[in-house]
């Protein structure tokens, strides 16, 4: 990753978030330190997460047509924070499958990974979902379910980039300017009182 810059990470079922907090002083150091006011700063990233990034995640989910039964849109909801002197990582967490819809998926086989449904399984509550009736009357939904599976198998999905297109660098700079508006004040009256 590339330092002094908001990082931004994808791995399994969360988002990760590195925030660089180096341009907001060698006092903060200090303050997000032992002991430091960890309330405050939760409560202004989790107030991030909320009011900011989620909003724009939902918006981009709309303008790109990807609500099929509003799990994944509804899934969202900010995770653990975990603090250094030099950066915030924080971690928004959301259903197993945001990744095949942010990036698509490419051509496979019909592999499976123990534990987990096969893609027809969740293609078929997919279909009952949206109303989607096999065009064949004699073809059951079950059936439609593994047609639709052996497509994606064979041709892969499409990416979206809903959320690296929700997700942008003014966005992320919102956050930094917030932290540094709210933790800059109290950084300043720890010093000015030492």
């Amino acid at each position: 990753m590339a330092r002094g810059k908001y990082h931004f990470d994808l791995f399994n079922a969360s988002i990760v978030a590195e925030i660089d907090l180096s341009k907001l002083g060698d006092a903060l150091d200090t303050f997000l330190g032992e002991g430091g006011n960890d309330d405050l700063l939760n409560q202004i990233i989790e107030n991030w997460w909320n009011q900011k990034v989620y909003p724009e995640i939902a918006r981009s989910m709309d303008e790109k047509k990807i609500n099929a039964s509003s799990a994944l849109k509804q899934s969202f909801v900010p995770g653990e924070i975990v603090k250094s002197p030099t950066s915030i990582n924080t971690v928004l967490l959301a259903e197993d499958y945001w990744e095949f819809v942010e990036y698509g998926r490419k051509p496979t086989r019909n592999g499976h990974i123990e534990g987990t449904p096969y893609l027809w399984q969740s293609i078929k509550e997919w279909i009952a979902y949206k109303g989607i009736k096999p065009t064949n009357p004699n073809m059951s939904y079950e059936s439609l379910a593994k047609a639709i599976a052996r497509k994606i198998h064979r041709r892969g999905t499409k990416a979206t980039h809903f959320l690296s297109d929700a997700f942008t660098e003014s966005l992320q700079m919102e956050l930094v300017n917030e932290l540094n508006a709210r933790l800059g004040d109290l950084i300043f009256a720890v010093e000015v009182k030492s």
